[in-house]
C-alpha cells in the first residue's frame, strides 16, 4: 500500500513540491518537538521529521500560518485517516460472509473511483478482489466511473488485475448500453480539462486515454441505446473543443510566424550588408581577422536558418487539416519544433547584435558592452519565462510516458 499521502495528480507543480515536504502524520507546530522522539515502527517518519524540524529551525518560519501549506497538510492528514479507516474495514470484513463484505465495500470503492483515490481502490481490491465487479445504479463498475470522471491513476490499476477479471470489467455495459469506449468518448469534466493549459493540450490529453487497449476490438463498433458508436460519441462531444484547439493553434502559429519573419528579415539584411566594409582597394573585409566577426557571421546565419525553419513549421500548422487525431502527435510536434527554432533564432540574433557592437566599440567603452550583454540576457530570460512552461508541458505530454506513466506489472493478488 502507498504511504498516507493524498493523490496529487491534480496538483500544480508548486503544490506537489509542498506535498513532498509537508509531513503527513506530524503537526506542523510540533515537528521540532516530535523529531527527537524517534519512530520505531516507521524510521522514514523519523527521517522526515528530522529534515522538517531542521528546516523549520533554520528558517525560523512558522509554516502553519501559510494557508497553502496548512491546507495541503490538513488534506494529507484527512487522507491518512481515511486510509486507516479502510484498513480497519478490511480487517473487519475478513471475518464476514461475502454479502456482508459487499455491503461494507461497495460504497467506499465507488466513492474512491469517482473522486480518484487509487490507494483506497487498491486496498479494497487486495482484501476483496471481486470489488471490481460491483455495479452502481447506472450499471457502471468502479473502473468505468474512473474513466467517466477521468481519474487515470485509478484506471491504471486495471493492468494489475487478473486477465479474467479484466475481461469482465471491459465487457460490462451500463444501463444505456455504453461500454467503456463510449464513456471515454464523453466530454471530460471541466475540473479535469482545466488542469491542462490550452484547448490543444486538453484535446491531446483526452486522446491519450488508451482504453481501446483494454476493451476487445469488437466493442469499437458497438452501438449504445442511441445507436451511436464510441467514435460517433467522441466526435459529437469534442466538436467544440476541436474548434477551440484549432483556433488556439492557429493564433499561436500566426503570432509566432510574424516574429520569425521579422527576425529573418533583420538577419538577412545584416548578412548582405558587410559589417565594416572593405579595406580600400584590397577588397578584404575590415573585420575579417576579428574573432567577433566570425561569431557574428555564424550566429547571423544560424538565426536566419532557424527563423526560416520556424516559419515553415508555423506555416504547416496553418495549413493542417485539424482532424481529431492530429492533436495527439502531429500538431504538438510542429508547435514544439516551431517554438524551439524560434527561441534559437532570437538567441542567435541577440548574439549577432552583441558581436556587432563589440566590433564597433571594442574595448573603448566597456560599459556599453555590459549594458548590451545584460539587455540580451534579460530578453532571452523573458522569452524563456513566458514560453518555456508551455514548451515543457507540450514536450512532456508528447514525448513523455503519457498520463498513465509506466504501469506496474505487479498483480494485486
Amino acid at each position: 500500500m502507498h504511504s498516507a499521502s493524498f493523490s496529487s495528480s491534480e496538483l500544480t507543480l508548486r503544490d506537489r513540491l509542498i506535498d513532498s515536504c509537508v509531513p503527513s502524520t506530524l503537526s506542523l507546530e510540533n515537528v521540532a518537538n516530535n523529531s527527537n522522539r524517534g519512530d520505531i515502527e516507521n524510521p522514514a517518519n523519523k527521517s522526515q521529521a528530522s529534515i522538517c524540524s531542521w528546516f523549520l529551525h533554520f528558517t525560523r518560519i512558522n509554516f502553519s500560518s501559510v494557508p497553502q501549506v496548512k491546507q495541503i497538510h490538513e488534506m494529507k492528514l484527512m487522507h491518512g485517516e481515511a486510509l486507516k479507516l479502510v484498513e480497519l474495514l478490511c480487517m473487519h470484513a475478513a471475518d464476514l460472509d461475502p454479502s456482508g463484505a459487499v455491503n461494507i465495500f461497495k460504497h467506499p470503492v465507488f466513492v474512491a473511483g469517482t473522486h480518484g483515490i487509487p490507494e483506497i481502490v487498491e486496498k479494497i481490491r487486495e482484501s476483496f478482489p471481486v470489488a471490481v465487479q460491483f455495479y452502481d445504479n447506472e450499471g457502471c463498475n468502479p473502473f468505468q466511473r474512473a474513466v467517466l470522471f477521468r481519474h487515470h491513476k485509478v484506471f491504471s490499476l486495471i493492468s494489475r488485475i487478473s486477465h479474467e477479471q479484466k475481461l469482465i470489467v471491459a465487457d460490462n455495459m451500463d444501463n444505456f448500453s455504453n461500454n467503456m469506449l463510449h464513456l471515454v468518448g464523453n466530454l471530460a469534466p471541466p475540473d479535469q480539462l482545466n488542469n491542462v493549459y490550452g484547448a490543444a493540450l486538453q484535446m491531446q490529453r483526452e486522446l491519450q486515454w488508451e482504453v481501446e487497449k483494454v476493451v476487445p476490438n469488437i466493442y469499437q463498433d458497438a452501438r449504445n441505446i442511441e445507436r451511436k458508436t464510441p467514435r460517433m460519441v467522441f466526435t459529437e462531444e469534442y466538436k467544440e473543443l476541436v474548434k477551440e484547439g484549432e483556433r488556439w493553434m492557429k493564433d499561436a502559429a500566426n503570432s509566432c510566424s510574424v516574429v520569425a519573419a521579422l527576425i529573418a528579415t533583420v538577419v538577412f539584411a545584416a548578412a548582405i550588408t558587410v559589417l565594416g566594409g572593405t579595406n580600400g582597394d584590397s577588397e578584404f573585409l575590415v573585420f575579417k581577422s576579428e574573432s567577433a566577426f566570425v561569431i557574428f557571421a555564424m550566429s547571423d546565419a544560424l538565426s536566419l536558418f532557424s527563423s526560416t525553419a520556424a516559419i515553415l513549421m508555423f506555416l504547416s500548422m496553418l495549413t493542417a487539416r485539424y482532424v481529431e487525431d492530429d492533436f495527439l502527435q502531429a500538431l504538438p510536434k510542429r508547435l514544439i519544433m516551431g517554438l524551439l527554432t524560434l527561441f534559437i533564432s532570437i538567441t542567435t540574433m541577440m548574439i549577432a547584435f552583441s558581436s556587432t557592437l563589440y566590433l564597433v566599440f571594442g574595448e573603448a567603452k566597456t560599459w556599453i558592452l555590459v549594458c548590451v550583454a545584460e539587455s540580451t540576457r534579460v530578453l532571452v530570460t523573458l522569452f524563456i519565462y513566458l514560453q518555456f512552461p508551455l514548451l515543457v508541458d507540450m514536450f512532456y505530454s508528447t514525448y513523455g510516458h503519457g498520463i498513465f506513466g509506466k504501469r506496474s506489472e505487479k498483480p494485486l493478488y
